[in-house]
């Protein structure tokens, strides 16, 4: 079956790139994209988009909003952190009846349409927490001058 899938990617016009232990990158529309293969399972068709998001520890609350949003939002897109980066997969059985070069088409297309998917929902997550943030510190400013007004109001008792 492999063979095949690598057939398919050939006649779509995809240059694949062997990358040990990984499976084939190859690059579609400025995207670095990975058919990953598994020996194990032959009708196991994976192709990933690595890297769509930096995790950086002080973003950890967006980065988990971001996974949750996609994984509840987008059908056929999953999304997992790996190493320091979200990663975007569209995984398929094979029943040895399809047309690989559609399904592959359309399993690239989707990641395509979930990195879009993914940018905007970040930074709609962003905003959303940047308000929050400035209601959360108005709210604290406002509870100090409260305080304080307490406090000059018990000096002048």
């Amino acid at each position: 079956m492999k063979e095949k899938i690598l057939e398919a990617f050939r006649d779509l016009g995809f240059k694949l790139e062997e990358e040990e232990g990984m499976g084939y990158c190859f690059n579609y529309e400025g995207l670095n994209l990975l058919y990953m293969y598994n020996e194990n399972d032959e009708e196991f068709l994976n192709i990933a988009l690595p890297g769509i998001v930096e995790v950086e520890e002080d973003r950890m609350l967006q980065i988990c909003a971001l996974l949750e949003k996609i994984n509840s939002t987008l059908k056929y897109v999953k999304t997992y952190m790996l190493g320091n980066s979200v990663w975007l997969f569209y995984e398929r059985e094979l029943f040895g009846e399809e047309d690989l070069m559609t399904v592959i088409s359309r399993m690239i297309l989707h990641l395509e349409a979930g990195l879009v998917f993914a940018r905007k929902a970040m930074a709609e997550i962003e905003e959303t927490m940047a308000n929050d943030s400035s209601a959360d510190d108005t709210a604290e400013n406002a509870e100090e001058i409260v305080t304080e007004e307490i406090a000059d109001d018990e000096d002048n008792e």
